[in-house]
């Protein structure tokens, strides 16, 4: 018995301690498994993010108009940069005053001449980069500034965000001034202790000489980096819009997107279709990790923004452009829009004044500041009177109504009509009236009030419209809605598209210029029944009817398609099936549509219309190998001077052209001849009629 315990009680000893020596053995494994993990994660470095590549915005034919180009620049280090910031130098010395604020002078000259060689340093570093850049000294100092006034604002914002986590943005900016700068300046930031670009090194001679001046300034350094370059300066400069550097309430958007997340430095669309296309023009960075001895351990490839191509010609708009800026009289401010009409493309979209994209962030405060306001496009983003440019779409209202016939006239005689109507220009400015001059033609009928531009028939015709009837047709050739559609590819998500619109205006059609856009006629208010007389005045184009230029010519695109509307098109989405413009048919009668084009060609081709002596000579008609179909207008109060023509060739190509002149007080005298010679560079461009041999 003895003997069997004493064999048990080894057996559990050798059995403890085996388990014992398997544990030991599994432990040492283990651990020295992990440490070796440990080792090789201390050889790794940290993983290095590559910037972005943006995407291009390229012209209809792949001329690109924004890219990312790569640039050396000198940078300069906050920590420098402070001292020239009296915010900065005043809360330091605040908060190293206790209770006793009679020695803030003497602090204040202790300080000082602390800082003595740092500002020294600051001053060489702004002579050192004014002399390497075709810069002022002002400007490299504004770039100080505005180096300085981002740290601060971003030192605010964190100092008050840690003590109100559950505040908004708004919140924040009712309280921003009461915060102490001696709380502001206590605020320890990363971006405190990185550089920021002071002026670009353009040449090889600059950027050599920046090499050698270096090894004396260590707050300086020369960094390469993309910038976003615009080729062709200030042509379509309020569509293309430009970038910057990005703020918090503009991050959301990549938040959590660790790769499109924005950081540091990296810029941002701020207005134009650069800030509409965001989710498509960011790209997606790439990284790369080393080991401690440099080999390549990881790599993230990166994804570069995707490309927007437009529908525009940026040729052809330039063109257009540099002859509205030197053309228009008086230097008064216009817009010109052309339309290719299959497609409802537009080739041109043109507002005078402009500025340069290349220099817009530099020179944003005087550019936003000129009381022209190049900043806005004319043609998308303000609303007009029409004038007699909405003379067709009444006579189409009109026919399709049965208000009256083609041949059925409207007399104009020598009698004006009582002071509640609109009188005609024949009857007062440039007589005959219109009885008189049509007398052996059909009279005041429909082709003849258009190419004479009867105020008295037009007027009438919309008096006998229907309230209901006259808005119900404008608002099928466009007015009142949001005409110009942004499309996205459908892989960009729905939070990311949201709210994402070419700014535009759109018109008025109800009384009052109440600013709306309609997706539904039934929601159009009515006009009032004691604003009856109002239709009057619709009716030759005035009164409190609202239009924008690209909705005029999208309008006459429609009657030019054969009454086929159309939305028009500034992204060319080629290829996609789902991103395409709205089309449909307007159901116009051949009657209709040909009693209007018969009107507006007899405007630009026979006597006594009121564009024929503008191309009454003109080669364009004559030789080039197209029809001119046009309508000139004005109106008072405010004044305006307007031109709609199409032009078609025999292969079935056309486009619209469409001039607005502000302040000018005749159609035919000063947005005609600008509409021709537009029509003239679209011919010499290769859009319609023949080229001209010379």
């Amino acid at each position: 018995m003895y003997h069997y315990r004493l064999k048990i009680l080894i057996m559990l000893c050798v059995g403890g301690l085996v388990i014992a020596v398997g544990r030991l053995m599994t432990l040492q494994t283990f651990q020295a498994k992990k440490a070796r993990q440990e080792l090789v994660e201390m050889r790794k470095k940290p993983l290095r993010q590559r910037p972005t590549v943006r995407g291009k915005i390229l012209d209809r034919n792949g001329r690109p108009l924004a890219i990312d180009s790569p640039s050396f620049f000198l940078h300069i280090n906050y920590q420098l940069t402070r001292y020239r910031d009296p915010r900065w130098r005043q809360a330091r010395i605040l908060r190293s005053l206790t209770k006793d604020k009679t020695r803030a002078e003497t602090e204040r000259e202790l300080y000082e001449e602390e800082w003595k060689e740092d500002i020294e340093d600051l001053e060489q570093s702004i002579d050192l980069a004014w002399q390497l850049a075709d810069v002022s000294r002002e400007e490299i100092e504004e770039n100080v500034k505005r180096i300085n006034d981002q740290i601060w604002e971003q030192s605010r914002f964190v100092w008050w965000k840690r003590r109100n986590q559950d505040k908004t943005w708004q919140q924040y900016r009712a309280k921003r001034e009461s915060i102490l700068v001696t709380d502001i300046v206590a605020v320890d930031l990363a971006e405190m202790y990185r550089t920021y670009p002071l002026v670009e090194l353009k040449t090889p001679q600059d950027l050599q000489r920046a090499q050698i001046e270096l090894l004396h300034l260590t707050h300086l350094q020369i960094k390469s980096e993309a910038k976003r370059d615009y080729p062709y300066d200030s042509a379509a400069c309020q569509l293309i819009g430009w970038v910057a550097p990005w703020r918090d309430s503009e991050a959301e958007i990549f938040k959590d997107d660790a790769y499109m997340s924005y950081l540091s430095g990296e810029v941002v669309g701020k207005f134009g279709l650069e800030k509409v296309y965001e989710p498509v023009l960011r790209g997606r960075r790439g990284a790369v990790r080393y080991d401690i001895e440099g080999n390549l351990l990881e790599r993230i490839k990166p994804e570069y923004g995707r490309d927007v191509r437009l529908t525009i010609d940026i040729d052809l708009q330039q063109k257009i452009e540099a002859m509205l800026a030197t053309n228009t009289i008086e230097d008064k401010l216009s817009a010109a829009v052309v339309l290719e009409v299959a497609n409802n493309d537009i080739l041109a979209m043109a507002s005078i004044p402009v500025f340069d994209l290349n220099t817009i962030r530099q020179k944003y405060k005087a550019v936003s500041s000129n009381p022209n306001k190049p900043l806005i496009h004319r043609a998308l983003q303000k609303n007009y009177p029409p004038g007699s440019v909405a003379k067709p779409l009444i006579l189409v209202a009109g026919l399709e109504e049965k208000k009256i016939t083609p041949h059925e006239v409207i007399s104009c005689g020598h009698q004006p009509p009582s002071k509640s109507w609109p009188r005609c220009i024949s009857q007062w400015k440039y007589p005959p009236p219109h009885d008189v001059r049509w007398a052996g033609e059909g009279g005041n009928n429909g082709r003849n009030a258009i190419r004479g531009s009867c105020n008295i028939y037009f007027s009438r015709l919309a008096n006998r419209l229907d309230a209901r009837d006259l808005q119900k047709w404008l608002f099928k050739f466009g007015y009142g809605q949001n005409i110009l559609p942004v499309f996205m590819p459908e892989d960009i998500s729905e939070n990311k598209a949201a709210g994402r619109s070419i700014r535009q205006l759109c018109g008025s059609i109800i009384f009052g210029a109440q600013e709306k856009s309609y997706t539904d006629f039934s929601e159009v208010n009515e006009i009032p029944a004691d604003k009856m007389s109002e239709k009057r005045y619709w009716g030759i184009g005035q009164g409190n009817l609202r239009v924008t230029v690209l909705q005029t010519a999208n309008a006459l695109s429609a009657i030019s398609r054969g009454g086929i509307y159309k939305q028009p098109r500034l992204i060319d989405a080629a290829g996609d099936s789902i991103n395409q413009p709205e089309e449909h048919s307007l159901g116009l009668s051949r009657r209709t549509l040909d009693t209007v084009r018969d009107g507006m060609w007899a405007v630009a081709n026979e006597n006594g219309g009121t564009a024929y002596k503008v191309f009454r000579d003109s080669p364009l008609r004559t030789k080039r190998g197209m029809k001119i179909y046009g309508k000139t207008g004005s109106t008072q109060n405010p004044s305006m001077a307007w031109f709609e023509c199409f032009a078609e060739e025999p292969s079935g190509r056309a486009i619209v052209i469409v001039v607005l002149v502000e302040g000018g007080l005749s159609g035919s005298g000063e947005a005609a001849p600008l509409g021709e010679k537009i029509l003239d560079l679209c011919n010499r461009t290769g859009y319609i009629g023949t080229k001209p041999t010379e």
